[in-house]
């Protein structure tokens, strides 16, 4: 068990780590491709970057949502968002790691705060995860993507904390520590080719989703005489 152990703290690390960042690099290749097409093609090339500075947090954080039937998955979304965001980067164990590994280092969380955003997000992964198997709607749009991506989440995190708190874990310690490192390392390697893009799109598909309703030049006229209405004032 302990060579597995190491094996997932040495080799499998380095390559998670390593399919991430070309991942990353190319997400965001194509995303500056997909920017300057749109912008190329956009009739008014003027982006409203405060509107869309405001825009962007009332996404991160949705208070205009916290409203109708969906207001308990709107609050477990921002929290699981923000304990995905947060505890993996500012944990100590985390960066004593990655300090070790390359001398790089940066202050980490109190180890309560991590336990209650860690906690918040595991309750908030359950939330999300109820409410793709109850709500029809939620039902119908999800795929075997979406279920894989919540259980690994929720594994991630809760043998984390687990990790963290041995004396509550009904399993071994070295085969809990196996368990996270392995959830946590399939993670870094889906994030790139999975819905987790988000994390490292998020900016740029709200900048091409602006663009996007800015019509190419000319595309007005287009849509009236398609219409039947060419001549006719909009």
């Amino acid at each position: 068990m302990n060579s597995w152990v190491a094996w997932a703290r040495g080799p499998f690390l380095y390559l998670a780590f390593s399919v991430l960042a070309v991942g990353a690099l190319r997400q965001w290749a194509l995303a500056i491709g997909e920017l300057a097409r749109a912008h190329r093609m956009a009739g008014d090339q003027k982006v409203p970057w405060r509107w869309m500075f405001k825009k962007s947090l009332g996404w991160i954080v949705p208070v205009n949502a916290l409203r109708g039937t969906r207001i308990p998955f709107t609050i477990a979304s921002a929290v699981f968002h923000a304990g995905m965001l947060v505890v993996p980067v500012f944990l100590a164990g985390h960066v004593a790691l990655i300090e070790k590994g390359i001398g790089i280092g940066w202050p980490t969380l109190p180890a309560g705060a991590a336990d209650a955003l860690t906690l918040a997000a595991l309750a908030g992964l359950g939330v999300l995860l109820l409410y793709r198997l109850v709500e029809r709607a939620a039902r119908f749009l999800s795929g075997p993507q979406d279920y894989l991506l919540l259980v690994l989440c929720i594994t991630a995190f809760l043998t984390g904390y687990l990790v963290a708190h041995p004396d509550r874990s009904p399993l071994p310690f070295t085969l809990m520590y196996l368990a996270h490192l392995l959830s946590a390392e399939l993670i870094l390697v889906l994030i790139p080719f999975s819905k987790l893009a988000h994390a490292l799109l998020f900016a740029s598909t709200r900048i091409v989703w602006e663009l996007g309703w800015h019509f190419v030049p000319g595309g007005g006229d287009k849509v009236r005489a398609a219409l039947g209405k060419a001549g006719e004032p909009v």
